[in-house]
């Protein structure tokens, strides 16, 4: 199982050769956390807001069909108490990244889900237990 970070789910949706690549070599199912469902639907909100509706609208349903057969992975209790254990961990070693990634790990490990497609290769690369596909 692997997870699809925001970075990955964006660059889909604006039609990047890479990621449609690495998605098409891939074996496993692709699923999602909350959090980048979040993450996309802010992009997609500003698009509304600063574009158009109608690039709004035509992005939206590429979405919902690209997420349709997905599992999206939420954050409860135990994923956000792993969420804090990362974190924790990352600033007793002086590092910080951003919490939404922060929250993404925690739901991924918490599940036991260890694989993610991003090109955010320098926030997930020092959370341990991570394998980091990248493109």
């Amino acid at each position: 199982m692997i997870i699809l970070d925001t970075s990955a789910c964006i660059d889909y949706l604006n039609g990047n050769e890479q990621i449609k690549k690495v998605l098409s070599e891939q074996e496993s199912l692709f699923n999602l956390t909350s959090i980048s469902i979040y993450e996309v639907n802010i992009g997609l909100e500003r698009t509304r807001r600063i574009i158009s509706e109608e690039r709004y609208k035509k992005l939206y349903k590429i979405w919902m069909e690209f997420i349709s057969s997905m599992e999206i992975f939420t954050l409860g209790f135990k994923e956000a108490e792993k969420a804090a254990k990362i974190s924790d961990a990352l600033e007793s070693k002086g590092q910080r990244i951003d919490d939404n990634d922060i929250l993404i790990a925690g739901i991924m490990l918490s599940n036991g889900i260890k694989r993610i497609i991003t090109k955010n290769i320098k926030h997930f690369e020092i959370i341990e237990g991570i394998e980091l596909i990248s493109y």
